[in-house]
């Protein structure tokens, strides 16, 4: 026997030793396989079904956008008005059509299976009307009622023999019920493939053997066709070629992917609610919910250009809430929201789904009304609004009440234009607030440029403060003896840019109706008190309104405006009407002994007219009486008017008061006055209103001695 070297026994003993574990590892990774193809066979029945479940869902969501879209049309109101006029119905038919992208529409009577119109393709006409004469069979074999037609809301997808399309079936009252029907092409069917990660996703005749198939339903004798597509093996390639490392790491990339999908899909819809938040909050009002001015806007520009479509009109109510200012005054702000928001929701019960209600802003609302027949049942239903206003709003067990005025325009009567429509209707709502509120009115076109004016003072007044368009004219107050002058009073005047010179009785009870006669006389007084720093020795008179007296800050506001013009306070003369003292003659009195104080001259304005003028002379420390215009205008008719303007004077000068004598025209009247004893004389005779930079011209002849012995020269 032949001894070998120990090391190559050693080399021949290797394989023996190994080969326990190659077939340990040939187990493995046979076991290895085995699972693998398992888990193969696995992933793909698992793709296959997941493929199958999610072609069916998306075609259902394709067939059941076209319900939702036809369910949401605003033409279906007007189909149905009009289903009994056939050529009527299918021009509205073929418009749906174009609307909802559909290629055949049709209209049954659900009585008795009659069709009533239809619209669509040529090419595919005869293929849906089979479809519909199927439909009807088949509802009337379900054991129903003969006399009912068993088609309800439904939405399916299903062929034709030549291609896929989407159904819907929409019952439309109790009458009539709505089948339109939507291809789905090959568009459709690219996007669905891409989209549901399904390669190759086709249509085919038949049914074929393939697992990748997915059956679509006919109807009637139409020949099988099917859904194909392309297996998908990516899934059960990895796991084949990666084997267990592979599974782990696909593992380990879906768990990751899971967390970032996650967090990516949470990221986006919040997103997208962000988004969708804004886009409601960009054309809805955040308290009542309502649509926005734009949304407004936008309806009533689509439903003008829709008019040439129809034989109606478009209406707009502007709607303006009475006393919600004092609701907010009294109760609180909780209180006008309260009241803003259930008024919206009962003006929305008033109107039909295709009419449109908005919150233009504050206390304004409108609106619109498409398909109006009639301007009865706009009027019907602006009293309807009006009666809903005034039935009481109640918060916390608080009764609160308020009311409406409405006004009304229509297109295309009163306009073609969106900003024409709305300012007619804007124009009759003023029409309607100067009526007495609480009602209606309709837009006219025979309007009184009164009116115009009027509307336009509303509307810029404050802009014309705030715009510096206003301006002071000043009329002089002469010694009745002299002619020269003792003091001026100002007068405020607006030209507008474009509208001229607008009459100052217009404009200030404008602004004591709108609130704004504080700011405007607050303006006045600081001018007046600014352009007397010129005049040295001249007192300035300044009128006041009886809402401004009462204004709780006045006293304090004239000693702020003295102050900052640096005026002695005798040269401010404040001119008060009896209307300043009728309201609270206690509130009244106590004002004026604040006003006398800060030594600030008082005088009665248009004194004689008033029934208690006398009572006011005897209670109120006046520095001046002021006789009204009206007593002279009629002197020289009646001997009585004379008398009495002889006796107002004495009375005055008895008194210790000082007594102007207003509208002084002729030189009769000059010396009449001048003989009964009348201090101070204003009117045309010497001098119109003028600017300030006229009465400088006027002191300075003055001051060198000219037009002394005529008060004409002066002027």
């Amino acid at each position: 026997m032949k001894i070998l070297p120990a090391r190559t026994q050693k080399a021949r003993g290797v394989p023996l030793s190994l080969l326990p574990v190659f077939l340990l590892v040939l187990c493995v990774m046979g076991s290895m396989a085995l699972v693998a193809d398992r888990a193969t066979r696995r992933q793909e029945t698992f793709e296959l079904d997941r493929e199958k479940r999610q072609l069916a869902q998306s075609l259902a969501i394709e067939s059941e956008n076209l319900l939702v879209g036809l369910a949401r049309d605003e033409g279906l109101g007007e189909l149905f008005q009009a289903h009994r006029n056939r050529d009527l119905v299918e021009r509205l038919l073929s418009s749906l059509n174009r609307r909802q992208a559909t290629d055949f529409v049709i209209l049954i009577n659900k009585a008795d299976g009659e069709i009533l119109a239809e619209a669509g393709e040529s090419d595919v006409l005869t293929r849906r009307r089979l479809l519909a004469h199927s439909l009807i069979d088949s509802s009337r074999l379900r054991g129903l009622d003969s006399s009912t037609i068993g088609i309800g809301r439904e939405a399916r997808l299903l062929q034709d023999g030549q291609g896929i399309i989407s159904m819907a079936m929409l019952p439309i009252g109790r009458s009539i019920i709505l089948v339109a029907t939507r291809p789905v092409g090959a568009t459709t069917l690219r996007r669905l493939s891409t989209v549901l990660g399904i390669p190759e996703l086709r249509l085919v005749n038949g049914t074929p053997a393939q697992p990748t198939s997915y059956p679509v339903s006919g109807f009637g004798d139409t020949p099988p066709m099917s859904l194909v597509w392309t297996p998908s093996r990516a899934p059960a390639e990895t796991l084949v070629d990666l084997g267990i490392f592979g599974l782990l790491a696909s593992v380990s990339v879906a768990i990751i992917a899971v967390a970032l999908f996650r967090r990516m899909r949470a990221s986006t819809e919040a997103i997208l609610m962000r988004e969708a938040k804004a886009s409601h909050d960009a054309r809805h009002d955040p308290l009542s919910g309502l649509p926005n001015r734009a949304v407004f806007c936008e309806s009533l520009a689509q439903s003008i250009e829709d008019l040439p479509n129809h034989d109606t009109s478009v209406a707009v109510l502007l709607l303006d809430l009475d006393k919600f200012k004092d609701v907010n005054d009294t109760f609180g702000h909780a209180a006008g929201d309260k009241v803003i928001i259930d008024f919206g929701n009962r003006v929305r019960a008033l109107l039909r789904q295709t009419d449109v209600i908005a919150r233009l802003g504050g206390d304004e609302f409108a609106v619109l009304l498409t398909s109006v027949r009639s301007h009865n049942e706009v009027t019907r239903l602006a009293q309807a609004v009006i009666d809903a206003a005034n039935r009481p709003f109640v918060m916390d067990g608080v009764t609160m009440r308020i009311g409406v005025t409405v006004g009304i325009s229509f297109a295309p009567d009163d306009g073609l234009e969106v900003a024409a429509v709305l300012r007619a209707a804007d124009t009759a709502l003023y029409r309607a607030k100067n009526e007495g509120r609480n009602r209606f009115a309709l837009y006219e076109h025979r309007m009184t440029e009164n009116e115009r004016i009027r509307k336009l003072v509303d509307d810029e007044l404050r802009g014309a403060i705030d715009r510096d368009e206003l301006a002071l004219v000043y009329q002089p107050q002469v010694f009745a003896d002299s002619g020269k002058i003792a003091s001026v009073e100002a007068l405020v005047r607006w030209r507008h840019p474009l509208h001229g010179l607008i009459s100052p009785a217009t404009f200030i009870s404008a602004a004591e109706e709108r609130g704004l006669i504080v700011p405007l006389g607050e303006w006045v007084m600081k001018r007046a008190c600014l352009d007397a720093k010129r005049w040295p020795g001249l007192r300035v008179g300044v009128n006041v309104s009886a809402i401004q007296f009462r204004h709780p800050d006045f006293v304090t506001d004239v000693g702020r405006i003295l102050s900052d013009a640096g005026l002695e306070p005798g040269r401010l003369e404040l001119e008060l009407t009896e209307g300043v003292l009728v309201e609270d003659e206690d509130h009244a009195e106590a004002g004026m002994m604040e006003l006398r104080s800060l030594g600030v001259k008082l005088a009665l304005d248009d004194f004689g007219t008033g029934y208690s003028s006398l009572i006011y002379l005897r209670r109120f420390a006046f520095d001046k009486i002021k006789i009204d215009k009206s007593f002279l205008d009629s002197m020289e008719a009646t001997g009585e008017s004379a008398i009495l303007v002889h006796s107002v004077v004495h009375l005055g000068r008895a008194l210790g008061l000082e007594v102007t004598a207003e509208g002084v025209e002729t030189e009769e009247q000059r010396r009449f006055l001048q003989a009964v004893g009348c201090h101070f004389l204003q009117g045309y005779l010497f001098s119109k209103p003028v600017s300030a930079d006229a009465i400088d011209e006027m002191l300075r002849i003055q001051n060198q001695g000219i037009g002394e012995t005529s008060p004409k020269t002066a002027a």
